[in-house]
């Protein structure tokens, strides 16, 4: 297993990043560092994780970065990058386990 301090992080299609540790950490894209200059992923947000639901999101952050059909070298709109530590796994925008893991996030945050 590796070391708890390692990052562990997701960033979805449109630059957005899910900060995952004992909490969950949504940090937006803002206009400025957005590719149009105009998108913006809202407010910031946060919540609590539990143990399950820290082992669940991490294991599917596991389950994407070891997904070779969906795994891409570049990183085109709309996919996702897996960050774990300093790896990094890009998968394509059509992959379901990258659709579990959004479906997943967004109702942690809810």
């Amino acid at each position: 297993m590796r070391g708890m301090s390692a990052r562990r992080a997701y960033i979805d299609g449109n630059n957005n990043t899910y900060e995952i540790g004992d909490r969950l950490e949504y940090v937006p894209i803002t206009p400025e560092r957005s590719s149009s200059g105009s998108y913006s992923g809202g407010e910031p947000k946060s919540a609590a994780l539990g143990a399950e639901q820290r082992a669940r999101l991490i294991s599917l952050l596991d389950q994407i970065a070891a997904d070779t059909e969906n795994l891409l070298d570049d990183r085109p709109k709309g996919s996702g990058t897996v960050i774990q530590g300093d790896q990094r796994a890009v998968c394509r925008g059509s992959s379901p386990l990258k659709q579990e893991l959004e479906t997943m996030l967004r109702g942690l945050l809810a």
